[in-house]
């Protein structure tokens, strides 16, 4: 009987509709907001089993980072908007086009514009992104079904609160046999409590451990990037165009750094998010003994999320490599 059940799964995961293209900004378009798409409680209630728990906790994970990918790329796709009107081109498009367009004007403004031995640097200052280790233990904790002071997490980063590890820099509270148990100004490489400037990785299962660390970079609070245009050596011959530039590269900089920080770490958990959801897509025998009516309907979810995949992957793509370009103009350090 497992086995027709296990059929029928199969089948639903084929047929089953992933999130389509809501357009509205992004050129490559995606789920997360449009009228299809991941929903973890579109099954009901699933999550009263140690098979359903993980797998609810991977489908809130997923839509998160959907969501999350789609509010990078515009984030990115406004700021080459912005930079397009302050150069006076067309801000239309897409963010390839939007963002090509932009980064190519802004060289060109700054080659006519301006004489220099060296080139004109625009300095940045990262944005401080924190990310709340409990909050992060709690998602662990829920999906395990344990204690959040029984979670293990790590700060590969600086630590703002208690660092009971090995710190790669000054340890306020002393060091005891190479430990540190105090505040970390420097790497934490041991649990950390508090907040975290920099990832956090989780020791859990591994469905447990995928969602928990997309939910900590989803729930990561950053603050303003700060960007300063240096004039070293510099004679500028177009004060107009120089104008334009300027005001372009404080128009946008700031929030593509700012994704920039988001981007790089959402990229290091999306690795194991990608090969976690491939493996409960496979496991289907266990998921239709487990879950009964629902096994079909979360079918489907994980199919939505396997449709999803390709929109998610594609929007950190595009939006790391147009800012790459754009910073690439601005002459960004």
């Amino acid at each position: 009987m497992k086995r027709i059940f296990g059929v029928v799964f199969l089948l639903a995961l084929a047929a089953c509709p992933g999130p389509q293209p809501t357009g509205g900004g992004g050129g490559v378009g995606g789920g997360g907001g449009g009228a299809v798409g991941i929903s973890p409680d579109s099954c009901g209630k699933i999550d009263t089993t140690k098979v359903g728990r993980k797998l609810y906790a991977f489908l809130v994970a997923s839509a998160e980072l959907d969501r999350a990918s789609l509010e990078l790329e515009r984030s990115v796709h406004d700021a080459c908007k912005r930079m397009a009107v302050e150069l006076g081109v067309s801000p239309a498009g897409d963010i390839k086009e939007v963002c090509t367009r932009a980064a190519n004007e802004l060289d060109a403004n700054l080659k006519v514009s301006v004489k220099s031995e060296s080139r004109l640097v625009t300095r940045t200052v990262p944005p401080v992104c924190t990310t709340s280790v409990e909050l992060t233990a709690g998602f662990v904790a829920q999906c395990e079904a344990s204690a959040s002071a029984d979670v293990n997490v790590q700060c590969s980063g600086s630590c703002s609160g208690t660092c009971n590890g090995t710190c790669d820099g000054q340890c306020a509270g002393g060091a005891a046999g190479g430990q540190c148990n105090g505040q970390c100004q420097g790497t934490c490489r041991g649990r950390c409590s508090g907040g975290c400037n920099g990832y956090v990785d989780v020791d859990a299962s591994a469905e447990c451990k995928a969602s928990a660390e997309i939910r900590a970079v989803t729930h990561t609070e950053c603050t303003e990037a700060r960007v300063e245009v240096v004039r070293e050596n510099v004679t500028v011959v177009d004060d107009s165009k120089f104008q334009k530039a300027v005001a372009a590269i404080n128009a946008g900089m700031p929030a593509i750094v700012k994704a920039g920080v988001k981007l790089e770490r959402a990229g290091k958990a999306l690795g194991l998010w990608v090969s976690t959801g491939a493996s409960l897509v496979k496991a289907s025998g266990q998921l239709v003994g487990d879950l009964g009516e629902k096994a079909v309907c979360v079918g489907g979810q994980l199919a939505a999320v396997v449709a999803a995949t390709a929109n998610i992957q594609a929007r950190f793509s595009v939006s790391i490599e147009v800012s790459a370009k754009v910073s690439a103009s601005a002459g960004a350090r």
